[in-house]
C-alpha cells in the first residue's frame, strides 16, 4: 500500500509539468513555424517535434509505472474467457495485422476480474503486434482446457510471427523494465504476470520450433458445484 501511494504521488508530480511543456511546444509551432525561412523552419520543426514526442513518451512511462505499482482490489465473477478474447481481438485487426482466434467451444469458465483480464489481453496483443518490425503481422490466439495437478485449467496462448525472444531474455521477460523493444516501457508483461498471479494463475513465454514467440497463460477453471473462493493456486500445477 505504501509503494502504491508513493507511485501515485510520484506519477502525479511528474505529469503536472509535462502537460504545460507539451502545450508550450505546440503553441510555439503554431505561432512561429509558418513565418520562418526554410532552414530555420526545418530546425524549429525538428526540435519542437522532439519535445512533444519525448513528453508523450514520458507520460506513457509514468502511466505504466503507476499501473504496475497500483494494486486495486479485483472484483471477480464467473467469466467466459472466449468472450473477452473475441471483444479485444477485433480491436487489433487491421490491413497490416491479421488476428486469428482458435477458441475451444467447450472452454470452462473462470472466476476473475474482467477489467484486469482485459488489461492482460491488451498487453499480450500489443506485445505481439510489435514483434515484427517489417512486413505484415500475424497473431494467433488459442484457448483450451488443460489438466493440472490440482484441477482443470483454462489456457490462453498468443503467438506472433516475429523473430522470437532472445534466449537470455526468456527467463527475465516478465521482470519490470526488461524489454527487447527500443520503444517499450518494459512494464507491459510485468503487469501481465502480476495480474495473472493475483488470479492464482501462471504465465510464461517460449519460442515454438515453427517460429515466432508465444506467451501462455493458465488460470484455474471453475468446475461444477465449486466455490470460487476456494480455488487452489495454479502455480503449483505447471
Amino acid at each position: 500500500q505504501a509503494w502504491s501511494e508513493v507511485a501515485r504521488r510520484l506519477a502525479h508530480e511528474i505529469k503536472n509539468p509535462l502537460t504545460p511543456i507539451q502545450l508550450s511546444a505546440e503553441r510555439l509551432r503554431h505561432k512561429y513555424l509558418s513565418a520562418m525561412t526554410n532552414e530555420a523552419a526545418e530546425t524549429f520543426d525538428r526540435l519542437t517535434r522532439t519535445i512533444v514526442q519525448q513528453v508523450e513518451a514520458m507520460k506513457e512511462m509514468v502511466d505504466a509505472f503507476s499501473d504496475y505499482a497500483r494494486t486495486p482490489e479485483p472484483t471477480p465473477r464467473k467469466l467466459n474467457l472466449n468472450q473477452l478474447v473475441n471483444d479485444i481481438a477485433e480491436l487489433y485487426r487491421s490491413d497490416t495485422r491479421s488476428v486469428e482466434a482458435s477458441l475451444d467451444e467447450n472452454l470452462l469458465k473462470i472466476y476473475a476480474d474482467p477489467d484486469q483480464l482485459r488489461q492482460v489481453l491488451h498487453n499480450m496483443l500489443k506485445n505481439a503486434s510489435e514483434a515484427h518490425a517489417n512486413g505484415p503481422v500475424t497473431i494467433d490466439i488459442a484457448t483450451k482446457n488443460v489438466s493440472g495437478g490440482a484441477g482443470p485449467l483454462v489456457q490462453l496462448s498468443v503467438l506472433d510471427n516475429g523473430t522470437g525472444i532472445e534466449t537470455e531474455l526468456l527467463e527475465r521477460l516478465f521482470e519490470p523494465y526488461v524489454s527487447s523493444k527500443p520503444k517499450g516501457t518494459g512494464l507491459g508483461l510485468a503487469i501481465v504476470k502480476k495480474i495473472v498471479e493475483e488470479h492464482n494463475g501462471i504465465v510464461w513465454a517460449d519460442n515454438p520450433t515453427a517460429g515466432g514467440a508465444r506467451i501462455v497463460m493458465q488460470l484455474p477453471a471453475l468446475v461444477a458445484n465449486e466455490n470460487p473462493q476456494h480455488q487452489t493456486d495454479a502455480a503449483e500445477c505447471k
